[in-house]
C-alpha cells in the first residue's frame, strides 16, 4: 500500500542525491557468494531478462542465508538506505540490511516494476521491466531462478515485509527443502479477504486502485509492479502444508496513514486497522511458539522506524534455526 507516510517520505527523498554504491554495476557473470563486501549485481535469468540483487556479509556453513523481500511496489531500498533512516527520528541502528550482515549473508532484490527511494522515485532500472498484473507463483518462481543463478548458498531464512508475506509462505510450501525460518514485517496475511468479508473488495480497490489514481506518476506506468491478489492467495491454498519452522511476527501499532477521504463509500481507516492487524493471527498460528511482536509506534514501515527491532527478530530465527539443525 503507498500511504499518505509513503508519499511523504518520497517527497522527502526526492532531495537526496545520494545513490547506492551498487546500483550501476553491471557485471555479465557473478557469485553471490562473496563474504566481507557488498555485492550488487544483475543475473540473467533467461528470456532476455536481468534481476538486481545485492548481498553481504559472513557465509557459515551449516548457517542460512537471508533473504529480505520487500512490500508491494518496493525495491530493495527500504532494506538497505540509510538516507530513509536519517528521516525518521525514532529509528535506532543501521538499516536492516546492513544490521544483519555484521553476523550473517544476507541479500535483497528489486522486482521488476518497483520503486527506487532516490529522485523522483522512478521505477527501477535495475530489473528489467515485465507484463503485468503477475500473481505470487510468478514472484515465487523470479526468486527462486535468481537464487539458483546467482549461486546464493541456502538453505534460507526469509524476510518479508507487507504483501511479501504471500511470497514468502508460497516459496516456503513450493519449495520447502529451500527454507528453514521466516519472518513477517507487517505482513500481508492470505486470511485477509476473509477477515474483511463483505468489505474484501473496496480494500482491493485500495490496493490496486485504477493507474490514473496512483499517487506517483511511476505507478501509473504500464510496467509498474500488479500483484493479482485473489489469485495469489488461492495459489497458497492450493499448496502443500508448511513444514514446521522457527517463524516471527512483527506487528504494527499505529494506523495506516490514509487520508479519510481517498477511501472508497463503505469502509473506513479503523476497520481497515483492525482487519488488517487481526489477520496476522494467520501467521502466528503457522507454528507453535511463535512470537508476536508488537512494533510499539510503528507504522506500516516496520523496517524503516524500528530497523533495529526487525534485526534482533531475524536474528531470534537465525538463531532457533541453528539450534534445530546443529
Amino acid at each position: 500500500m503507498i500511504s499518505r507516510w509513503q508519499r511523504t517520505t518520497y517527497r522527502a527523498l526526492a532531495a537526496l542525491a545520494c545513490m547506492l554504491i551498487a546500483a550501476n554495476q553491471e557485471p555479465g557473470t557473478s557469485d553471490a557468494r562473496t563474504s566481507g563486501q557488498v555485492v550488487g549485481t544483475r543475473f540473467d535469468i533467461g528470456k532476455g531478462r536481468k534481476i538486481y540483487l545485492i548481498c553481504s556479509g559472513p557465509v557459515h556453513p551449516r548457517q542460512p542465508t537471508i533473504i529480505l523481500i520487500s512490500g508491494y511496489h518496493d525495491s530493495s531500498d527500504p532494506w538497505t538506505q540509510s538516507d530513509v533512516l536519517s528521516l525518521l527520528p525514532q529509528a535506532v541502528g543501521p538499516p536492516v540490511f546492513e544490521g544483519l550482515a555484521s553476523r550473517n549473508h544476507v541479500c535483497a532484490y528489486d522486482r521488476p516494476g518497483t520503486i527506487r527511494y532516490i529522485t523522483n522515485t522512478p521505477l527501477t532500472g535495475r530489473s528489467t521491466p515485465v507484463a503485468q498484473p503477475r500473481t505470487a507463483m510468478d514472484l515465487v518462481a523470479e526468486l527462486h531462478s535468481l537464487l539458483a543463478i546467482a549461486r546464493v548458498p541456502g538453505p534460507y531464512v526469509l524476510v518479508a515485509h507487507s504483501l511479501a508475506g504471500l511470497i514468502a509462505v508460497l516459496y516456503a510450501r513450493t519449495y520447502p527443502d529451500d527454507v528453514r525460518g521466516m519472518v513477517f514485517v507487517d505482513s500481508f496475511s492470505p486470511a485477509i479477504p476473509k477477515r474483511f468479508g463483505r468489505l474484501w473488495p473496496l480494500y482491493r480497490g485500495v490496493l490496486n486502485p485504477p493507474p490514473a489514481n496512483q499517487p506517483l506518476a511511476s505507478l501509473r506506468l504500464p510496467t509498474s509492479e500488479v500483484v493479482d491478489i485473489d489469485a495469489s492467495i488461492a495459489q497458497i491454498d492450493r499448496a502443500r502444508p508448511l513444514r514446521k519452522m522457527p517463524l516471527a511476527v512483527l506487528t504494527k501499532t499505529e494506523p495506516f496513514r490514509i487520508a479519510p477521504g481517498s477511501l472508497p463509500t463503505g469502509i473506513t481507516l479503523g476497520e481497515i486497522d483492525d482487519r488488517y492487524n487481526g489477520a496476522q493471527e494467520y501467521f502466528v498460528r503457522l507454528a507453535p511458539t511463535t512470537p508476536q511482536i508488537f512494533a510499539t509506534g510503528s507504522e506500516h514501515y516496520i523496517q524503516l522506524s524500528q530497523p533495529d527491532l526487525v534485526t534482533s527478530a531475524t536474528q531470534l530465527v537465525i538463531d532457533r534455526v541453528s539450534a534445530r539443525h546443529s
